[in-house]
């Protein structure tokens, strides 16, 4: 007996194991959509009314459903769909929806679903879903796509006028595999049918009409792309051109009426450094008191470090400072130089800008080291920069200073180039024209090309200039050794500054130079002193390093 009773339940265990369900186990079906019902009546302006009625089994929480609103097309263009007043009903009672569009799709998520079977009645508006063709208009429409569970039965009617044409696909968006059933009907619209979608899938359908039934209500916008921003579409790249045009001749227009020099840069006046004076000698006598700082801003209308380093020179030339050559403490050591005032200088009355350079140099000091220099000479550079200028102006050879003619027109150039830039980035952002942007930049660039020579000499410079061109042919062609010997050493002591500026100064330092007719060591000459043991031919090589390191001295940052 009690075998017998041990056997019962390994008979049961037994069955269990060969049937595969454990004991007290329960199955949970897959959620899945039973059946899909849908009607869309087309409107005579294109819009789409849906009514859609889904019955779902075995669905709990939030259930999403995605349609396809955007499609693109070639040449960046794209065509949208907008869904409008959405409904959601479950049993007649109003459902809590949210309606969000996240590139191609929109999708609508229906919360609060308690599972098993549920039926849910959508109703809402589609529009920009009928496009223009070439005989007429279609609808192309995707209200099932995407869905996350299995579609078992799909069933689509149209009602609309007039049809030329239907079509329908299944599967993957882009799938070609035509659906269950898509026909005109005879009594009723276009109707389609799809059985067994699986989940992921999509339908799309297509409906004709001929010309005249519906209107075309496309919503077209342009992706964001390089190409369609900076378009060359015949509209864009001539009015882009025209701009570039306009701008160039403005610009030639502004310059020839603006920054033009009033004198006639081929004029030579006779002019010469040298002439004689009692006695048979020689007298250096510049035209019109010129000075070398202001030969070099009048020729090219700016500052320049040479300008500044040949002033120098030219002072102690004329007596007022001396330049001494320190020795070297190696062969490789860096040269210096001693600046030093002259307590008993020419009476001749300094220009102003002179004036303001032996105070930056200087300050209260007697001398001071090339190599010291440094930030004083550098803090007060714009003194001198502004006296120069200002003597230019006084003289008569400019209407207004030179730099603040051309920091005039490089802020407005500035100004021009920033508003094409920004202007660029929002018709880029916006539009196609973004050519016509970067056309009004090029102009903006030109102008602070042009900027530069802005500034305009007056009538009173064209004789100077005419001066400064018969002293630069004669700097350059003179022949040094008809000066007279006793004055040899002085008259090209005074030229050099000029020859600094105006070109040939390696010519009157090697008449210098000439002047050494022995091989004894030399002391130099009274502006220029060189340490023991220096011989005349080194002058060459102490000038050439003296206007180096004076210029990084009095310009370098």
């Amino acid at each position: 007996m009690r075998r017998r009773l041990l056997g019962v339940p390994l008979c049961a265990l037994g069955f269990l194991a060969l049937t595969g369900v454990p004991a007290g186990a329960t199955t949970t079906a897959d959620p899945v959509v039973t059946s899909f019902n849908s009607t869309i009546r087309v409107e005579r302006d294109g819009t789409l009314k849906v009514v859609e009625v889904w019955k779902l089994s075995n669905v709990t929480g939030t259930f999403t459903r995605f349609v396809v609103t955007r499609e693109h097309l070639a040449d960046d263009v794209d065509h949208v769909q907008k869904i409008e007043d959405l409904q959601v009903k479950s049993g007649g009672a109003e459902k809590n929806k949210e309606l969000t569009t996240t590139g191609d799709i929109s999708s609508i998520a229906v919360a609060d679903l308690s599972g098993g079977d549920t039926e849910l009645e959508f109703d809402y508006t589609v529009k920009g879903a009928v496009a223009e063709t070439l005989n007429g208009t279609e609808v192309q429409f995707s209200p099932l796509t995407g869905l996350a569970m299995t579609v078992q039965d799909a069933n689509i009617v149209y009602s609309t006028p007039e049809v030329s044409h239907v079509s329908c696909f299944a599967g993957a968006i882009d799938s070609n595999f035509p659906c269950t059933l898509a026909q005109i009907g005879e009594t009723s619209g276009p109707t389609f049918k799809q059985t067994g979608l699986p989940p992921g899938n999509t339908i799309r359908m297509t409906v004709g009409f001929p010309k005249g039934q519906i209107a075309a209500n496309s919503i077209v916008e342009y992706r964001k792309t390089f190409k369609r921003a900076f378009s060359t579409d015949t509209a864009q790249l001539i009015t882009a051109l025209a701009v570039l045009l306009l701008g160039a001749l403005a610009l030639l227009l502004l310059y020839r009426l603006r920054g033009r020099d009033q004198v006639d840069p081929r004029r030579v006046v006779p002019a010469s450094l040298f002439s004689l004076g009692q006695d048979t000698r020689i007298d250096f006598t510049p035209p019109a008191d010129l000075r070398p700082g202001e030969v070099g801003t009048l020729i090219d209308e700016r500052i320049d470090p040479v300008d500044v380093t040949a002033t120098i020179i030219d002072l102690a030339v004329r007596g007022h400072l001396t330049i001494t050559e320190l020795e070297h403490e190696s062969e490789f050591s860096r040269p210096d130089w001693e600046l030093r005032r002259v307590k008993n200088a020419p009476a001749e009355e300094l220009q102003r800008y002179e004036n303001v350079l032996v105070r930056a140099i200087f300050g209260d000091n007697d001398s001071v080291l090339v190599s010291e220099l440094g930030r004083q000479v550098r803090a007060n550079l714009g003194q001198v920069q502004d006296a120069l200028y200002d003597g230019v102006v006084k003289r008569g050879w400019f209407t207004e200073r030179p730099d603040r003619t051309r920091s005039l027109w490089a802020t407005i150039g500035i100004v021009t180039t920033a508003i094409g830039v920004v202007l660029t980035v929002i018709l880029a952002l916006t539009s196609t024209w973004g050519l016509v942007g970067i056309a009004i930049t090029a102009v903006g660039v030109g102008l602070l090309v042009i900027g530069r020579h802005m500034p305009a000499k007056a009538p009173a410079a064209g004789r100077v200039l005419g001066q400064v061109a018969a002293i630069r042919g004669e700097l350059l062609e003179m022949d040094v050794s008809e000066l007279p010997t006793d004055q040899h050493a002085e008259l090209c002591s005074r030229a050099l500054p000029y020859a600094v500026v105006l070109g040939g100064s390696e010519r009157w330092i090697d008449a210098l130079v000439a002047t050494d007719s022995d091989e004894d060591e030399d002391e130099g000459f009274h502006w220029y002193r060189g340490p023991r043991g220096w011989h005349l031919q080194y002058l060459p090589d102490s000038l050439r390093n003296l206007t180096t390191n004076l210029t990084g001295a009095l310009f370098t940052r």
